[in-house]
């Protein structure tokens, strides 16, 4: 029985060398895996944003806000004013009907109107007065002004004036004469 056991003693060495020598290969070829195998380059993570760079960000969004702020204010006033134009050529039309009648002229300068009973400025007299000054025949008044008359101590002194102290006056400035 000796015997037996020796040749079992040898398979079993031959077992035990056999898986050595596997676990030894198995060991180098993963160090050689390991060696071949490089990580990846650590990746570092993006620089936090310096002040100027937010200051600048902040700039550059204020900008635009206020940019379309400007463009869209201006469009309105540019609707504004082409429709303001358009009324002003509409009104231009119809008081271009009344003073383009045939014969019709205009006459500019400045005559006081008279004060009517009732109290009231009375200008036909001053309009024709003005159409005559001109060369033209009598007229119609277009432009007419009022001012206060009121002695040099009350516009010296600043103040209110006492009730009666100033007159009112009323002036034909531009008349459509014949």
């Amino acid at each position: 029985m000796s015997g037996y056991r020796n040749s079992s003693n040898r398979q079993e060495k031959a077992v035990i060398a056999w898986r050595g020598a596997f676990a030894v290969a198995l060991l180098y070829s993963g160090v050689a895996l390991a060696q071949d195998v490089q990580p990846p380059p650590p990746t570092e993570p993006p620089p936090a944003p310096s002040f100027l760079d937010v200051l600048g960000r902040w700039l550059d969004d204020s900008k635009a806000k206020i940019d379309g702020q400007i463009k869209s204010t201006t469009d309105a006033m540019q609707g504004a004013a082409k429709d303001a134009k358009d009324a002003a050529e509409k009104a231009g039309q119809a008081s271009g009907a009344a003073i383009g009648w045939p014969g019709s002229k205009r006459a500019h300068g400045r005559v006081r109107c008279t004060v009517a009973p009732n109290g009231a400025p009375d200008c036909g007299e001053a309009a024709n007065a003005l159409c005559r000054s001109k060369g033209f025949g009598p007229g119609k008044s277009l432009e007419v002004n009022t001012a206060d008359k009121c002695p040099s101590w009350v516009w010296l002194s600043g103040q209110r004036p006492p009730e009666g102290t100033c007159t009112t006056e009323t002036f034909v400035l531009q008349a459509t004469c014949q």
